[in-house]
């Protein structure tokens, strides 16, 4: 298997902008057209996937040693700005409308529920669902509610880990055992810190993180002229019928999988789990220099989530209309898609990271990577080249891919300026 590259823009963020016209199935592609903006296209394709993966109940894959079974449900979180578009998420929840509507079939959870309703409902559903809530501070008030700590069920629901419940009122015992629950939260960078409240909360870890920094472009569609105004129109009519048809087509692939007798196994080749390896070594050494071992629970889940979306890809390709299959491998097609988000969403998380507080009781002897990562930059004079950069990493011992990594989310952080290239100066 030819190696794939990861060595795109270090300050482009952005997932879509890499991936080719074909790179995803047809279904998804089809749904990305409603997108105007990369950014957008980015959340879009996270959400689509997040509510996909209730329509492969059938589908499954190992991990770890020992072996554990995982299913397909994804965890997602989305940090933007106000009015930049986060509503386009909806949109993945309108490709669920087939199974609702199959024997008026319930499958979204209200994030605003309490620990004991929430039980309540996964009861009802089976184990099965999709928490979705556009705004984050839904969940936080549950959280914080003396009737929400449901903080240690997210917790199970990323390992499908069995749930038990006594009710008080009436002595009744709840058990769910091996629920499969996706979730999509998505809102402002001030509604993070009430969510996870510090970087100690292992909450963060369970989730795919997508953090947009930059500021929307303003959309002038109101002083367009009636002939572009007619185009639009017809255009967006288009994307609409799309839509439709990625709806009807998630519903044949759940009905596929819900009368099958038998799972389907997905799971990388050997070429490729060799390349996933190599890739955390690298990553590892690089966020090990700049967070020490607080990142490292991000680090270890970070495959797992990789899978999943691997998994949700090569199910969105089945054909509804044949026998599931009892195993399926990532197609190398897929294998790069999912390769590059897992680069890309560690480069999210550690932005949402630095976004948290920092941790209140640090690990006994654990490395202080952000403290290495400050006196590095400290040493640098207010004004520096790249080629300073690099005699100060030769002289301290500190590894180019990781002062790279400390510069580059300086630069997304604000902290500092790209003057012209190869040439920063620090923002006081």
């Amino acid at each position: 298997m030819e190696n794939i590259n990861l060595n795109t823009e270090k300050n482009d963020m952005f997932i879509t902008s890499h991936l080719g016209s074909d790179s995803l199935p047809g279904l998804v592609q089809n749904c990305l057209t409603v997108a105007k903006t990369t950014p957008m296209k980015d959340m879009l394709l996270l959400s689509l996937l997040t509510n996909s993966a209730y329509a492969l109940p059938a589908m499954r894959f190992y991990h770890g040693q020992p072996r554990h079974e995982y299913g397909a449900d994804l965890m997602t979180m989305i940090l933007a700005p106000a009015a930049s578009g986060k509503g386009i998420m909806n949109y993945g929840r309108s490709v669920m409308k087939a199974i609702e509507g199959e024997k008026g079939k319930q499958v979204y959870i209200p994030a605003n529920a309490s620990s004991a309703a929430l039980v309540a409902l996964l009861q009802r559903f089976r184990g099965r669902g999709i928490i979705m809530a556009t705004e984050m501070d839904t969940l936080s008030q549950a959280l914080r509610s003396s009737y929400g700590q449901f903080s240690d069920i997210i917790r199970c629901l990323f390992e499908h880990e069995t749930i038990s419940q006594l009710r008080r009122q009436n002595d009744e015992f709840i058990e769910i055992r091996d629920p499969h629950v996706s979730m999509l939260l998505s809102g402002t960078y001030n509604q993070l810190t009430p969510l996870l409240q510090s970087r100690e909360n292992g909450l963060m870890s369970r989730f795919a993180c997508y953090v947009v920094t930059e500021r929307a472009d303003f959309m002038d569609e109101v002083w367009d002229s009636d002939s572009y105004a007619s185009s639009s129109a017809e255009s967006t009519m288009k994307s609409y019928k799309m839509l439709e048809k990625a709806t009807e087509q998630l519903g044949a692939l759940y009905l596929q999988q819900v009368n099958s007798e038998h799972t389907c196994f997905f799971s990388f080749t050997e070429a490729q789990r060799q390349q996933v390896k190599r890739m955390f070594r690298a990553e590892y050494d690089t966020y090990a220099a700049a967070y020490g071992a607080e990142f490292d629970q991000t680090l270890k889940r970070m495959p797992v989530i990789m899978k999943r979306i691997g998994m949700v890809l090569t199910g969105l390709r089945l054909n509804p209309n044949a026998p599931l299959p009892e195993h399926v491998f990532c197609s190398e097609e897929d294998f790069r898609t999912v390769l590059l988000m897992g680069h890309k969403l560690l480069m999210h998380a550690a932005t949402m990271y630095d976004l948290l507080p920092a941790v209140s009781t640090p690990t006994p002897n654990a490395p202080s990577g952000s403290m290495m990562q400050k006196q590095f930059l400290n040493s640098l004079p207010e004004e520096f080249s790249w080629t300073q950069v690099r005699e100060l990493a030769n002289a301290t011992g500190t590894s180019i891919k990781t002062v790279e990594h400390w510069l580059s989310r300086s630069v997304q952080c604000g902290n500092i300026q790209r003057v012209k290239f190869g040439e920063y100066k620090k923002v006081s």
